[in-house]
């Protein structure tokens, strides 16, 4: 996971849904040992070059970029093309796929 995920998760919860943000930060905190993507400037320059080829949102850019520089092969997403390859990996969306699709069965279970 890219630290823009709970970072973006943070900013949903106490400023559009005004949760109390001692009350987020302990549930937040228990997901960040998945945060191994990067996001520094080189994830940052790679974003900029995502959005600039593929016409995305720079959000969407930078977490593909770290997902490209983290050796992800997927990206599940509803909001990008579902099957799209954004350099090395492949959006897919959650919600037409079954894991087993993706990953074959042997990796889903």
């Amino acid at each position: 996971m890219s630290p823009q995920v709970l970072n973006e998760s943070y900013a949903t919860l106490t400023l559009k849904l005004k949760a109390d943000p001692a009350s987020v930060q302990p549930s937040l905190r228990t997901l960040m040992r998945w945060v191994t993507a990067p996001l520094d400037l080189r994830t940052i320059e790679e974003g900029w070059a995502i959005q600039s080829r593929y016409g995305v949102r720079i959000w969407d850019g930078l977490l593909l970029a770290a997902a490209n520089l983290s050796g992800c092969t997927h990206f599940l997403s509803e909001d990008l093309n579902d099957g799209q390859l954004y350099g090395a990996v492949q959006a897919v969306n959650p919600f037409r796929h079954q894991p087993e699709d993706v990953l074959g069965p042997a990796l889903s279970r």
